[in-house]
This record gives C-alpha cells, structure tokens and sequence, in this order.
C-alpha cells in the first residue's frame, strides 16, 4: 500500500479529479490532515470504517485518509438505513462509521466526533481490529447477503484496474468519467483508482442517472471514457426521446454489472459508428474485473460473450455435478479476495476455493477460442424432468407483461426431489382496481415453453414488492 499512497498518487488525486455535482463542496481537506484525524479518533492498526457518502472528491478523501491512518475502509450507500448499518457493523466487526448525517441518536453508546464534513460514530473496541493496514473491504452484492464484504490488500485493488484498463485501451490523455456508485467495486477498482495511477483526468458525477446531465457533462468536460449499465444503456438508445449523441462522443464505451442483451449491443456499436464499444464481466470476489470483449472489432455471434480473461487471470469451467448439467466459472489470480468478512448468506460454499482461485457462482459456456459465455447465476437455474430451466429468464419476460413493475421467483424441492418454482407478479395498483381481473396467462403462453411454467402464479400490488426478501 505504502508504495502507492505516495505523495505523487494523491497529488494526482487533488490536481486530476474534478466534480460534475452541482453541490459540491468547495474545500476539502487534504488526506494527510485527515489520515491524523482518523488516528485521533483512536483508530488501531487495521481497524474497520464505515464510509457512507454520495459520490464526489470527499468521498475519496476520507477513503484515502482512513488508509493514511493504517485502518481499512469499506464504502457503503449513503442511503443505508442505519438499523442495517449497526448489523453490518456489528457483524464486521467495524469500529467507526462516518456519514453526512448526524447519527448520535442512533449510536448512543459510542464516542462521537467529526472529522472533516463527516459525522463519525466510534464504536467499542472490539479484541483484535477487524483487519491488517493495508487491506480494503469491498462490500458484496446481494447475491452473499447485505452483511458480507470482501478483504483486499489495496495494491492488488490497484492491479486488477489497471488490468481492466489495459484491456480497453485506456491512455494517460484520457479523461474519464465516473457516475456509477462509487461504493460498487467496478467504479472504485476499475475506473477510480485505476485512472488515478495511470494519470488520467477523473470527473466524478452521479447518481443517480439522468440523461440530460450525462450529455452535459460528456460535453462541458470532453469526456473520452465512459462506463455505463445496461440499464442505461437501454435509457440512452430506447428510451429518453431516442439515441443520445453524447453516447457517439466518448472515444471508449465500457458496459459492466450486468448482461447487455445482443440486440442493444448492435444498437451500440452501430450509433458509435466504429468507435470502441467494451463488454466486461466481474464479480466482487475476483477483484473485480475477469475478462473483457472489444465488442467493435467481433463478430456479431459473439456480442452475447463477455470475452477472454485479463492478463493474469486463468479462467476454468467445472462441471455442477447436479441434475443441471451447467459448468460453473472458477477464476485464478493475484488479485482474488483473501478471504470473506461478515456474514455470508445465499451461497452454498466459500466462493475462496483455494489459494488465489474463488468459484463464481455463475454458469458459463466456453467456445473453442477461450471466449467466454455468460449463462445466468447458478442459483437462477432449475432442472425439471431433465430440461434446464433459466429463472432469471423467466423473470426478465414476466416482467414484460402489462402493468408488472417486478417479476420474483420462489424456488422448493418437492417431497421426491425435485426442484419446483413460484412465480409472483407485482402488479401496479391502478391495474387491481379497475375492474378487470388481472390476467397474466395470455402473455406468459406466448413467451413461457409449458415446461417453463411455475407451479403458481400469484399477483400482489407493487406496493408489496419491497417487503419482500427473496428475488
């Protein structure tokens, strides 16, 4: 860590990272004066903080600041609701959390002070820190649960983006832009902490998206990289009054966090006329960049690939050995997490398989050139009377039908084995109470095989959808 927490590292923080953020603040602190306040506030060697902030330069900041004092941050939502806070905190095992918002009422019992904007609660030592100096704790999807994260040491955060960015071509010249959440592994990892040592320019927006500011901002501040979600992929081409022409201006396009179905792929690379489309997969636990696929430059049959592995990393397909017949993706390299932290939920192993090698959980298929296919998480397929059967497809083309704001599916074994599904629609309430019953079959028998169907078919209004635990 020492070797890139330079002087050098952090000036280029300070004089390459600008804010596209209509309120933001015009003085930040530097991070040596808040590394010594971390350590202040009685931070030991190692000991976790919970940095929950919006995007912008204080954010990174208190990041690189919590590192200066030798103790280990985890960023979380600005939103997190602060009952859920207090689990992940005691569940880590953390010793402080740092918000904008005052948060004495809720942590009666600890120690409280500010360090810089930040609101910070300190809580009881636990016997042994949470961590070593050094490492990072980069939090994981819902896919582990909302209590479970991941431990890096930070120089090998910074190897896996600039992996990721060799892979697509960045220069030293290009300016970067940064408007997905900064507490996801992809924007930190990836394009944060890459750009920052590869020196490039960093302008810091959102969220949350709007189109109109993405065009303002790829425009007022000549933005040449731009990583994007399918879902707003999907807002710029399909939606938002048509194709954007900020989406033609960046000279890079990266899509990650999610299947960008092939059909927008070809819209993509056809609306950028030639220049340079990226396709990328990743997960958290590997550090968190895997592979990449220079979507402009393949053929058509391969827009549904996700590519070939970085530099460094070795990829394997195993076989389930179930009733599925999918192969599950395992991935080798330096850049691996260490171990788990907190509380891991909706997996049935430790994804840390073996030294520096961590099971995806997710099924893949391999052509003869190493190009790899992404098939679904392995929790999202069933097997029924020998006919695979893709849950999150199901729910994609519920999700389809008139008036269903979310499509969830409930997963059982039956009493002779074999797996069976629910499916529950949530359906806007304007839709219950106009008289007419609701009624899904005539869609799902037009996009649904018979083998496909659910068991059950329950409908609830919308309103329900978030009280709901399961997916």
């Amino acid at each position: 860590m020492k070797e890139h927490l330079t002087p050098r590292l952090l000036d280029r923080f300070v004089e390459n990272t600008a804010e596209a953020l209509p309120d933001a603040p015009a003085f930040v602190p530097d991070c040596d004066s808040l590394g010594k306040a971390w350590k202040q506030a009685g931070l030991r060697p190692g000991d976790l903080v919970l940095l929950c902030l919006p995007n912008g330069r204080e954010l990174l900041h208190q990041f690189f600041g919590v590192l200066m004092a030798g103790a280990v941050p985890a960023l979380l939502a600005p939103s997190t609701p602060v009952a859920r806070l207090r689990e992940i905190a005691d569940t880590m095992g953390a010793r402080a959390i740092g918000m904008l918002r005052n948060i004495s009422a809720h942590f009666a019992a600890a120690e409280h002070c500010r360090i810089g904007v930040l609101h910070v609660a300190v809580l009881a030592a636990t016997p042994d820190p949470a961590a070593n100096p050094g490492e990072v704790v980069l939090l994981t999807s819902g896919t582990s649960g909302f209590a479970s994260g991941c431990v890096f040491d930070f120089e090998s955060i910074l190897l896996n983006g600039q992996r990721h960015s060799a892979s697509i071509g960045v220069r030293q010249d290009d300016t970067v832009l940064v408007n997905l959440p900064l507490y996801f592994s992809f924007a930190l990892s990836a394009q944060v902490l890459a750009s920052l040592v590869r020196g490039n320019k960093l302008v810091i927006s959102g969220p949350p998206f709007q189109a109109a500011e993405f065009d303002r901002t790829i425009g007022a501040f000549g933005i040449t990289i731009a990583s994007l979600t399918p879902v707003i992929i999907y807002k710029l081409l399909c939606q938002e009054g048509g194709m954007h022409r900020s989406l033609t201006l960046p000279r890079i396009v990266s899509v990650g966090g999610d299947f960008l179905d092939p059909q927008l792929v070809r819209m993509l690379i056809n609306a950028r006329s030639g220049k340079e489309v990226y396709l990328t997969y990743g997960l958290t636990q590997a550090g968190p960049r895997v592979s990449t696929l220079a979507a402009h430059a393949a053929p058509e049959s391969r827009y549904s690939s996700v590519g070939l592995p970085l530099e460094g990393t070795q990829v394997e397909l195993r076989p389930t050995n179930d009733s599925t017949g999918l192969q599950q993706l395992f991935v080798t390299s330096s850049t691996v997490m260490k171990r788990t932290i907190g509380r891991i939920e909706g997996r049935t192993q430790n994804s840390l398989v073996a030294a520096n090698t961590v099971a995806t959980g997710d099924a893949f298929r391999m052509d003869s050139e190493g190009y790899l296919f992404f098939l679904g998480r392995l929790s999202d397929f069933i097997s029924r009377e020998g006919e695979k059967i893709s849950l999150a497809a199901v729910r994609r083309v519920a999700a389809q039908i008139p008036h269903v704001t979310q499509a969830k599916t409930r997963v059982f074994t039956r009493d002779d084995g074999s797996d069976e599904y629910d499916l529950e629609l949530f359906v806007a309430e304007t839709a219950l109470h106009n008289g007419v019953p609701f009624d899904a079959s005539a869609t799902l028998n037009r996009l649904l095989k018979r083998s496909e169907w659910p068991r059950n078919i329950d409908v609830k209004p919308a309103m329900a959808a978030n009280q709901e635990r399961y997916k």
